[in-house]
């Protein structure tokens, strides 16, 4: 987890997350009003960021059945990884 890592990471999570999550990934991204069954997860929570590493990860990878898209077609694994390194620095700023 690499300043370059993280830096791809918060690129990576305002073009693919933010929308969902919002830029403070607090879950109040501009389509979160829309999404009437589940609303996205604060990611900044001590319950996601109580999650493994691993979990995040495959959480990223293969989405919540309808909650959250897959984005494992999206984004590289080592992609994956860089958001997984950003979301982790989220716990440490709050």
């Amino acid at each position: 987890a690499d300043e370059a890592s993280i830096t791809r990471g918060a690129e990576l999570f305002s073009i693919n997350c933010s929308q969902c999550h919002g830029p403070a990934a607090d879950g109040n991204g501009p389509v979160a009003p829309f999404l009437i069954k589940f609303k996205p997860a604060n990611l900044t929570s001590d319950v996601v960021q109580s999650k493994s590493d691993g979990s995040m990860f495959l959480t990223i990878s293969n989405g919540l059945d309808g909650r959250m898209p897959a984005l494992n077609e999206n984004l590289t694994v080592s992609e994956r990884w860089d958001v997984v390194n950003y979301l982790r620095t989220l716990k440490a700023s709050k």
